[in-house]
């Protein structure tokens, strides 16, 4: 009997994660506007009822006046945020040539010495290590243009989608607008018609998101914002130009699985000592050492209860991730393996196990 059980719970954990697949898979892409702009007006209805309570506004009037005021906030702040950081983007890319012309002289007398050193070994591998010391200069030589071709085509690509974008966004904004407005009259409909055991099986699946995908966001949102806030203060610190500017680009990566910010401080320090700039670059170095130090000493507090999975299971989901996505599946598969353990825990409760 346990056996026939465990198969079981096997099998609708199966089947419910490839129905959940292809559900977003073919409608996923259609319904995620009206996902957000559900969210939305579920965030914003304790304030709609306020509102009705103390202003003795029609529903439709106070979700309105609600909405409204939230995403003027939002557009004001994305406004303010865009607009320096675009100003710290402009004057970066502007001193870029700059840096390159600066970093010429350290790279070739660093060139030099690693082929004076090759040039000591014996003639079979002296002419490989010179071959390949030439090799990662000539390629690091055209870093620059990949870069600059990579910018290029990643910003034509998001001029191409602006339509579809746009599109989208209104689409979120009016369904918020809608959804908020008609809220109750949803919530009793669904009383209303839905079978109660539906009602009872979704209930309990909201719960599990809310307990387990909505607290790992939250963690998530506070690591990113502290990472942010020190990384901020660091470079400012340091007299770094563009700081804000600096600090989301490495607060971001840092959030990504296996990355860090080491991929972006630890480069960045090394180059800053071949420039001569050894403070600065030892400053980088120690910045990278109290970000990792506190992502690590945070990280277990505020995600350890959310996540709750086995090391050897996250790695593989990281894995799986990155093999089948790419880096947004390092992100998405550990959210579905722990959605999918946190249902075989209800289905092995359920069962009385």
């Amino acid at each position: 009997m346990g056996k026939h059980r465990l198969w079981q719970t096997v099998l609708i954990m199966t089947g419910a994660i490839l129905g959940a697949w292809l559900f977003l898979w073919l409608l996923g892409p259609v319904l995620l506007p009206f996902v957000l702009g559900f969210l939305m007006a579920r965030a914003a209805d304790p304030v709609i009822q306020g509102l009705q309570r103390r202003l003795r506004l029609p529903r439709w009037a106070a979700a309105g006046l609600c909405i409204t005021a939230i995403y003027t906030v939002l557009i004001l702040g994305l406004w303010l945020l865009c607009r320096i950081l675009c100003r710290e983007a402009q004057g970066f890319l502007q001193s870029l040539p700059a840096l390159a012309q600066s970093l010429s002289g350290p790279v070739q007398r660093l060139e030099a010495r690693l082929l004076a050193l090759a040039d000591r070994f014996p003639d079979g591998i002296g002419k490989a290590l010179e071959q390949g010391v030439s090799d990662f200069f000539r390629s690091g030589a055209g870093l620059g243009g990949k870069l600059y071709n990579w910018l290029f085509s990643f910003a034509s690509a998001a001029l191409m989608k602006l339509p579809d974008i746009a599109l989208f966004l209104l689409t979120a904004v009016l369904s918020s607008f809608m959804l908020a407005s008609e809220l109750p009259r949803l919530q009793t409909l669904w009383q209303k018609k839905a079978p109660p055991t539906w009602q009872r099986r979704v209930e309990a699946v909201v719960r599990k998101l809310k307990d387990t995908l909505g607290s790992w966001l939250q963690a998530q949102l506070k690591l990113m914002t502290v990472t942010f806030l020190l990384l901020t203060a660091g470079l400012l610190v340091l007299q770094v130009d563009y700081p804000l500017l600096f600090g989301l680009a490495i607060a971001l990566i840092d959030a990504l699985p296996v990355f860090g910010s080491g991929t972006v401080l630890i480069p960045w320090g090394l180059m800053q000592f071949l420039r001569g700039k050894t403070f600065l670059g030892v400053g980088l170095l120690c910045l990278y050492g109290a970000a990792a130090l506190t992502r690590t000493a945070l990280e277990p507090r505020m995600l350890g209860k959310q996540m709750g999975l086995d090391p050897l299971l996250t790695l593989l989901a990281l894995y799986a991730g990155y093999h089948f996505l790419g880096v947004l599946g390092m992100i998405l598969f550990p959210i579905g393996a722990l959605l999918a353990k946190q249902f075989w825990d209800h289905m092995e409760k359920k069962n009385g196990k």
